[in-house]
């Protein structure tokens, strides 16, 4: 989520969407006919398939574009844009299969999804109004500083306020589903600091 770019991502945002839904739905048709076609029924089995091959890996597509330095291009955006959105659609998918199984839970299949999503677009709206102020104007300046230090203080308060969003948001998304998602929006919150790539070197030392 550090490596997310707002702007880019607000201009492939809808064609990454599209490309979202067309690979969560191809995989989740194909992979159901292909278990058809082995003879095995539909309900569960076909449904569980084109289920399980429903998500994209954002750790895996990250890592390849960020070796090949593309992840700043607009299609490096959109392709990790598609994968978060790709994320969330498989994510209702097995919700609403795991609903099937038993009885319907209307909070783990309708109402939680829902939750998760809303809580993205406010920590979304706070990644971009809120955290690089108080990070950049409110927090780090308050920090004192000493000159022998091997590791800066104002690191040490960043990553100390990156373990605790990372913690609250996963957390939070946990009981809505997954974990994931409340790590890619704590990622996510550090995105627009004023240095480029300065909470990415924080994490990683």
């Amino acid at each position: 989520g550090m490596h997310f770019d707002f702007e880019r991502a607000g201009q492939v945002g809808p064609k990454a969407c599209v490309v979202a839904v067309v690979g969560t739905i191809l995989p989740l048709v194909s992979g159901s006919l292909l278990t058809v076609i082995f003879g095995r029924p539909f309900m569960p089995d076909g449904v569980s398939v084109g289920t399980a091959l429903a998500p994209t890996s954002v750790g895996i597509a990250l890592r390849l574009l960020g070796e090949a330095q593309v992840l700043q291009e607009d299609f490096g955006q959109a392709i990790i844009t598609a994968a978060f959105v790709d994320d969330i659609l498989s994510l209702i998918l097995f919700n609403i299969l795991f609903s099937m199984t038993g009885e319907f839970d209307v909070m783990a299949t309708v109402v939680n999804p829902i939750i998760g999503i809303v809580l993205m677009g406010i920590a979304m709206v706070a990644a971009v109004k809120f955290w690089p102020n108080f990070i950049n104007n409110v927090l780090l300046p308050r920090v004192p500083e000493f000159e022998d230090a091997k590791v800066s203080r104002k690191d040490e308060a960043l990553f100390l306020l990156m373990m605790c969003v990372l913690i609250t948001y996963a957390t939070i998304t946990y009981f809505l589903g997954t974990h994931l998602w409340g790590c890619f929006m704590a990622g996510m919150s550090f995105a627009c600091l004023s240095n480029d790539h300065h909470a990415h070197h924080v994490w990683v030392k």
